[in-house]
Protein backbone atom coordinates (compact mmCIF):
# COMPACT_ATOMS: atom_id res chain seq x y z
CA UNK A 1 0.00 0.00 0.00
CA UNK A 2 2.92 2.44 0.68
CA UNK A 3 4.57 1.64 -2.59
CA UNK A 4 1.18 2.39 -4.17
CA UNK A 5 0.49 5.81 -2.45
CA UNK A 6 4.54 6.97 -3.38
CA UNK A 7 3.55 5.93 -6.85
CA UNK A 8 0.95 7.97 -7.03
CA UNK A 9 2.41 11.07 -5.60
CA UNK A 10 5.24 11.02 -7.89
CA UNK A 11 2.93 10.29 -10.69
CA UNK A 12 0.69 13.11 -9.86
CA UNK A 13 3.96 15.57 -9.30
CA UNK A 14 4.78 14.75 -12.54
CA UNK A 15 2.20 15.64 -14.41
CA UNK A 16 1.97 19.00 -12.58
CA UNK A 17 4.99 19.56 -13.89
CA UNK A 18 4.40 19.22 -17.66
CA UNK A 19 2.29 22.42 -17.89
CA UNK A 20 5.53 24.64 -16.26
CA UNK A 21 7.85 22.49 -18.76
CA UNK A 22 6.05 23.76 -22.09
CA UNK A 23 5.14 27.40 -20.90
CA UNK A 24 6.04 30.29 -23.48
CA UNK A 25 9.14 32.42 -22.83
CA UNK A 26 8.10 35.90 -21.98
CA UNK A 27 10.46 38.80 -21.28
CA UNK A 28 9.54 40.93 -18.52
CA UNK A 29 10.77 44.98 -18.56
CA UNK A 30 9.94 47.92 -16.34
CA UNK A 31 7.51 50.27 -17.65
CA UNK A 32 8.71 53.54 -18.88
CA UNK A 33 6.24 55.46 -17.08
CA UNK A 34 6.87 56.38 -13.39
CA UNK A 35 3.18 55.50 -12.57
CA UNK A 36 2.52 51.85 -12.05
CA UNK A 37 -0.54 50.31 -14.63
CA UNK A 38 0.32 53.43 -16.71
CA UNK A 39 0.37 52.14 -20.52
CA UNK A 40 4.07 51.90 -22.69
CA UNK A 41 2.63 51.71 -25.92
CA UNK A 42 -0.69 53.48 -25.49
CA UNK A 43 -2.35 49.65 -24.85
CA UNK A 44 -5.51 50.10 -23.00
CA UNK A 45 -4.68 48.27 -19.02
CA UNK A 46 -6.48 46.45 -16.79
CA UNK A 47 -5.76 45.60 -13.74
CA UNK A 48 -6.60 42.42 -12.53
CA UNK A 49 -7.80 41.37 -9.13
CA UNK A 50 -5.65 38.27 -7.66
CA UNK A 51 -7.00 34.94 -7.21
CA UNK A 52 -7.44 32.99 -4.07
CA UNK A 53 -4.64 30.94 -3.26
CA UNK A 54 -6.71 27.69 -2.94
CA UNK A 55 -8.50 28.30 -6.21
CA UNK A 56 -4.94 28.55 -8.15
CA UNK A 57 -4.54 25.24 -6.71
CA UNK A 58 -7.94 23.96 -7.53
CA UNK A 59 -7.04 24.96 -11.44
CA UNK A 60 -4.23 23.63 -11.74
CA UNK A 61 -4.71 20.36 -10.31
CA UNK A 62 -8.13 19.59 -11.73
CA UNK A 63 -7.82 20.19 -15.92
CA UNK A 64 -5.30 17.19 -15.39
CA UNK A 65 -6.87 15.00 -12.99
CA UNK A 66 -10.05 15.51 -15.75
CA UNK A 67 -7.81 14.78 -18.28
CA UNK A 68 -6.53 11.31 -17.15
CA UNK A 69 -8.93 7.78 -17.89
CA UNK A 70 -11.19 6.34 -15.62
CA UNK A 71 -9.08 3.50 -15.94
CA UNK A 72 -5.82 4.86 -14.83
CA UNK A 73 -7.68 5.94 -11.43
CA UNK A 74 -8.88 3.16 -10.56
CA UNK A 75 -5.94 0.92 -11.76
CA UNK A 76 -4.22 3.08 -9.05
CA UNK A 77 -7.13 2.73 -6.19
CA UNK A 78 -7.62 7.03 -6.37
CA UNK A 79 -10.92 5.69 -6.11
CA UNK A 80 -11.28 3.53 -3.31
CA UNK A 81 -15.06 3.03 -3.04
CA UNK A 82 -15.12 1.90 -6.20
CA UNK A 83 -12.30 -0.75 -6.00
CA UNK A 84 -14.12 -1.64 -2.11
CA UNK A 85 -17.35 -2.45 -4.40
CA UNK A 86 -14.69 -4.59 -6.67
CA UNK A 87 -12.73 -6.52 -4.00
CA UNK A 88 -14.96 -6.81 -0.29
CA UNK A 89 -17.68 -9.31 -2.01
CA UNK A 90 -19.31 -12.74 -1.02
CA UNK A 91 -17.61 -14.06 -4.09
CA UNK A 92 -13.89 -12.70 -2.68
CA UNK A 93 -12.47 -16.18 -3.84
CA UNK A 94 -13.43 -15.36 -6.84
CA UNK A 95 -10.41 -14.29 -8.09
CA UNK A 96 -8.06 -17.41 -9.02
CA UNK A 97 -4.70 -16.15 -7.45
CA UNK A 98 -6.87 -15.37 -4.14
CA UNK A 99 -8.46 -18.66 -4.43
CA UNK A 100 -4.95 -20.60 -4.96
CA UNK A 101 -3.39 -19.18 -1.58
CA UNK A 102 -6.58 -19.73 0.13
CA UNK A 103 -6.69 -23.40 -0.43
CA UNK A 104 -2.72 -23.75 -0.09
CA UNK A 105 -2.80 -22.09 3.63
CA UNK A 106 -6.40 -24.54 4.18
CA UNK A 107 -3.86 -27.37 3.08
CA UNK A 108 -1.13 -26.30 5.08
CA UNK A 109 -1.88 -24.55 7.96
CA UNK A 110 0.80 -22.88 9.99
CA UNK A 111 2.69 -21.81 6.41
CA UNK A 112 4.72 -18.84 6.50
CA UNK A 113 5.46 -15.72 4.13
CA UNK A 114 8.02 -16.84 2.63
CA UNK A 115 7.23 -20.53 2.38
CA UNK A 116 4.08 -19.47 0.95
CA UNK A 117 5.73 -17.12 -1.71
CA UNK A 118 8.13 -19.81 -2.57
CA UNK A 119 5.76 -22.73 -2.70
CA UNK A 120 2.98 -21.38 -4.52
CA UNK A 121 4.78 -19.44 -7.26
CA UNK A 122 3.65 -16.01 -7.09
CA UNK A 123 5.34 -12.72 -6.09
CA UNK A 124 5.62 -11.18 -3.24
CA UNK A 125 3.40 -8.26 -3.84
CA UNK A 126 0.54 -10.09 -4.87
CA UNK A 127 0.58 -12.50 -2.12
CA UNK A 128 0.91 -10.11 0.41
CA UNK A 129 -2.00 -7.76 -0.89
CA UNK A 130 -4.23 -10.76 -1.43
CA UNK A 131 -3.02 -11.96 2.11
CA UNK A 132 -4.01 -8.28 3.22
CA UNK A 133 -7.69 -8.87 1.26
CA UNK A 134 -8.40 -12.35 3.60
CA UNK A 135 -7.68 -11.09 7.31
CA UNK A 136 -9.27 -7.84 6.28
CA UNK A 137 -11.98 -10.15 6.23
CA UNK A 138 -11.64 -12.29 8.47
CA UNK A 139 -11.23 -15.44 6.20
CA UNK A 140 -7.53 -16.13 7.07
CA UNK A 141 -5.72 -15.28 10.84
CA UNK A 142 -1.66 -14.98 11.18
CA UNK A 143 0.23 -16.12 14.59
CA UNK A 144 3.58 -14.79 14.81
CA UNK A 145 5.89 -17.42 16.04
CA UNK A 146 9.96 -16.63 16.87
CA UNK A 147 9.55 -13.98 14.37
CA UNK A 148 7.36 -15.45 11.51
CA UNK A 149 4.06 -14.76 10.56
CA UNK A 150 1.76 -18.07 10.00
CA UNK A 151 -1.06 -17.88 8.76
CA UNK A 152 -3.82 -19.95 9.18
CA UNK A 153 -7.83 -19.95 7.96
CA UNK A 154 -10.51 -18.59 10.30
CA UNK A 155 -13.01 -20.77 11.06
CA UNK A 156 -12.95 -20.98 14.74
CA UNK A 157 -10.90 -24.21 13.59
CA UNK A 158 -7.76 -23.55 15.23
CA UNK A 159 -7.47 -21.95 18.75
CA UNK A 160 -4.05 -20.69 20.27
CA UNK A 161 -2.93 -24.17 21.51
CA UNK A 162 -3.64 -25.84 18.11
CA UNK A 163 -1.78 -22.76 16.42
CA UNK A 164 1.29 -22.86 19.07
CA UNK A 165 1.68 -26.83 18.57
CA UNK A 166 1.64 -26.22 14.67
CA UNK A 167 4.14 -23.31 14.82
CA UNK A 168 6.42 -25.64 17.01
CA UNK A 169 5.85 -28.91 14.74
CA UNK A 170 6.92 -26.32 11.73
CA UNK A 171 9.95 -25.96 13.11
CA UNK A 172 12.89 -29.43 12.14
CA UNK A 173 14.91 -29.17 15.41
CA UNK A 174 11.61 -28.30 17.52
CA UNK A 175 10.05 -30.94 15.89
CA UNK A 176 12.58 -33.37 16.73
CA UNK A 177 13.23 -32.14 20.38
CA UNK A 178 9.63 -32.89 21.20
CA UNK A 179 9.63 -36.43 19.56
CA UNK A 180 12.59 -37.86 22.15
CA UNK A 181 10.66 -36.15 24.73
CA UNK A 182 7.30 -37.73 23.71
CA UNK A 183 9.81 -41.39 22.99
CA UNK A 184 11.84 -41.12 26.32
CA UNK A 185 8.88 -39.71 28.25
CA UNK A 186 11.38 -37.67 30.28
CA UNK A 187 14.98 -36.75 29.32
CA UNK A 188 17.90 -34.35 30.52
CA UNK A 189 19.60 -32.04 28.11
CA UNK A 190 22.93 -33.51 28.18
CA UNK A 191 21.23 -36.77 26.67
CA UNK A 192 18.56 -34.72 24.02
CA UNK A 193 21.47 -33.03 22.51
CA UNK A 194 23.37 -35.96 22.13
CA UNK A 195 20.66 -38.20 20.58
CA UNK A 196 19.46 -35.46 18.25
CA UNK A 197 23.49 -34.50 17.46
CA UNK A 198 23.40 -30.92 18.38
CA UNK A 199 25.26 -28.95 20.91
CA UNK A 200 23.86 -28.28 24.32
CA UNK A 201 23.74 -24.44 24.21
CA UNK A 202 21.68 -25.01 21.13
CA UNK A 203 19.40 -27.48 22.52
CA UNK A 204 19.04 -25.07 25.44
CA UNK A 205 18.04 -22.28 23.24
CA UNK A 206 15.14 -24.71 21.64
CA UNK A 207 13.95 -26.04 25.16
CA UNK A 208 13.63 -22.41 26.07
CA UNK A 209 11.35 -21.41 23.40
CA UNK A 210 9.49 -24.69 23.69
CA UNK A 211 9.31 -23.94 27.32
CA UNK A 212 8.21 -20.68 27.00
CA UNK A 213 4.79 -21.41 24.62
CA UNK A 214 4.04 -23.61 27.46
CA UNK A 215 4.71 -26.88 25.75
CA UNK A 216 7.86 -28.37 27.58
CA UNK A 217 8.30 -28.40 31.60
CA UNK A 218 11.00 -29.34 33.48
CA UNK A 219 11.45 -30.97 36.94
CA UNK A 220 14.92 -31.63 39.01
CA UNK A 221 15.77 -34.93 39.93
CA UNK A 222 18.77 -34.04 42.13
CA UNK A 223 21.41 -32.20 40.33
CA UNK A 224 19.58 -32.99 36.71
CA UNK A 225 17.10 -31.58 34.64
CA UNK A 226 14.39 -33.58 33.33
CA UNK A 227 12.82 -32.55 30.43
CA UNK A 228 8.62 -33.21 29.80
CA UNK A 229 6.02 -32.96 27.93
CA UNK A 230 2.97 -30.78 29.39
CA UNK A 231 0.19 -32.22 29.43
CA UNK A 232 -2.29 -29.61 28.42
CA UNK A 233 -0.02 -30.33 25.02
CA UNK A 234 -0.20 -34.32 24.62
CA UNK A 235 -3.09 -34.96 22.90
CA UNK A 236 -2.41 -31.80 20.67
CA UNK A 237 0.87 -32.86 19.74
CA UNK A 238 -0.40 -36.83 19.28
CA UNK A 239 -3.39 -35.10 17.02
CA UNK A 240 -0.80 -32.66 14.36
CA UNK A 241 2.24 -34.77 14.57
CA UNK A 242 1.55 -36.68 11.42
CA UNK A 243 -0.81 -34.97 9.76
CA UNK A 244 1.35 -31.48 9.27
CA UNK A 245 3.29 -31.24 6.70
CA UNK A 246 6.69 -29.62 7.19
Amino acid sequence: MSKMVSFLIIFTLLILLVPAANATDYTVRPSISKEPGAPVYGEKVQEIDPIPYWLYLFLLVFPQLTAMPLETLTSIKVLPYLAYKKIFKKNILDNPKRLKIYNFIEEHPGVYFRELVKRIGLKKGTVEYHLEVMETQKMIVSHKSKGKLRFFLNHSTYKKEDKTVIAALKNDTHRKVILEILNSQSITQKNLAKKIGVSTPTISDHIKYLKKEGIVKTDTKGRYTIYSIDSNYFDLLQKYMNSINC
